[in-house]
């Protein structure tokens, strides 16, 4: 089922009756228990802002999102790659971290995650007067289809995490996340 774009919006976690969250599944219990338990807390403590998503033909949320506050280093190539002046020099590059991004478990593979991350894009260009950020992170479970998503959507693997996380391929441990980026002037 294909939800019309138009037609979504979103609510922070705190505006949301506790009522509506609980039957809120994605298939995972880890991402359905911090929205359910942990999700309130975090956001009035100010460590992580999480929005609950609807749509208008959906009863109850279509999906959540928990941003934060990131900053990410980056090697010479990227810094290429993404277009930035000779002249910039930071030790790393302001970012607007994805903590966690949930879509129901009846909504999944219907464009709903696509939506979300649009309206997260569109969240940090509308912050330029509060906050400076045009890349946005996420540590992407270590899953094709996971990571899949996330580079249909314009994320890239990170290359400065990548050379940092060599040491554990060396050893044959496969890390749980994988560190995407996504330059969101470029998409």
């Amino acid at each position: 089922m294909g939800l019309d774009e138009l037609r979504f919006g979103f609510l922070p976690v705190d505006k949301v009756a506790h009522g509506e969250l609980a039957g809120f599944s994605c298939g995972s219990s880890s991402l359905d228990g911090f929205l359910q338990d942990f999700a309130r807390e975090y956001h009035e403590n100010r460590f992580a802002f999480t929005s609950v998503v609807f749509h208008e033909d959906v009863a109850g949320p279509a999906g959540y999102f928990t941003l934060a506050n990131d900053a990410i280093p980056l090697n010479d190539s990227e810094v290429f790659d993404l277009g930035y002046s000779a002249e910039i020099r930071l030790a790393s590059f302001p970012a607007v971290r994805i903590c966690r991004l949930a879509v129901r478990e009846d909504l999944q593979g219907a464009g709903t995650g696509a939506a979300i991350l649009r309206i997260v894009f569109g969240a940090v260009l509308g912050g330029v007067e509060i906050s400076a950020a045009r890349l946005v992170t996420v540590d992407a479970k270590n899953d094709e289809r996971v990571t899949r998503f996330y580079g249909r959507n314009g994320f890239e693997r990170s290359l400065w995490a990548e050379k940092q996380a060599g040491h554990n391929r060396r050893k044959n441990i496969r890390p749980e996340t994988v560190k995407m980026i996504c330059d969101i002037l470029k998409r």
